[in-house]
């Protein structure tokens, strides 16, 4: 073999070592370059974490919703319980101290001061007095408003008594459902934070020598 013919032959080594290299060299580019893999979808336990969360913290809002509709029904309670006792002791009152009549009260006292000044009896007084008392009639007519102030009363007692209880009950029913709640989204976020960082951890760990190669 010349000369000639060996220094052709090193150069055609030469270029099949480096169209070698080069082919190499693209391969692990191509394996650095890989894309990584897209996240997983959130796992199921945790979608289903979050929904209930969700679900809780609904029911705790209406619960709260409905401890404040029943603080007003128990104030009204309060209020018509009020009045209506009141009225009771205004009518027991009155039949203590007879009808509200300015005629009769003016006939009163001045036969209390005749008396006074001596113009008449004790005698005269009392039979004056008595004819200015109420009647038969008006005494049964205020027994009766007692009577129906009463129960008007009694019944207001005990609405307001209930509403009271229903309201404290839908108290602790709001607080019970709003700690409920937010132990619920805490363990949410709990499980995502802890998927997310497991969905990382395996990104991470997938190294270049894991992508698929060039076929």
């Amino acid at each position: 073999m010349s000369g000639t013919g060996i220094e052709a032959a090193r150069i055609s080594l030469a270029l099949l070592l480096l169209a070698v290299l080069a082919l190499g060299g693209m391969a692990v580019f191509a394996g650095r370059r890989a894309p990584a893999p897209p996240p997983p979808e959130m796992a199921p336990e945790v979608v289903e974490l979050e929904s209930g969360a969700g679900e809780v913290w609904a029911a705790a809002q209406r619960a709260v919703a409905a401890a404040d509709e029943a603080r007003e029904r128990a104030t009204e309670a309060n209020d018509v319980r009020d009045e209506a006792e009141e009225r009771y002791q205004r009518a027991k009152w009155d039949a203590w101290t007879g009808p509200k009549d300015e005629s009769r009260t003016l006939v009163e006292r001045a036969a209390l001061e005749a008396y006074r000044r001596g113009d008449i009896t004790v005698d005269q007084l009392n039979r004056i007095w008595h004819h200015t008392r109420p009647d038969e009639a008006e005494v049964e007519q205020m027994d009766q408003d007692i009577e129906e102030a009463k129960l008007r009363y009694s019944a207001a007692l005990v609405e307001a008594v209930e509403e009271r209880r229903a309201a404290h009950v839908a108290e602790v029913a709001a607080e019970v459902l709003a700690e409920e709640a937010r132990f619920a989204e805490e363990e949410a976020t709990t499980a995502r934070l802890e998927a997310e960082e497991a969905a990382g951890l395996s990104g991470l760990l997938q190294g270049p020598g894991d992508a698929p190669g060039p076929s």
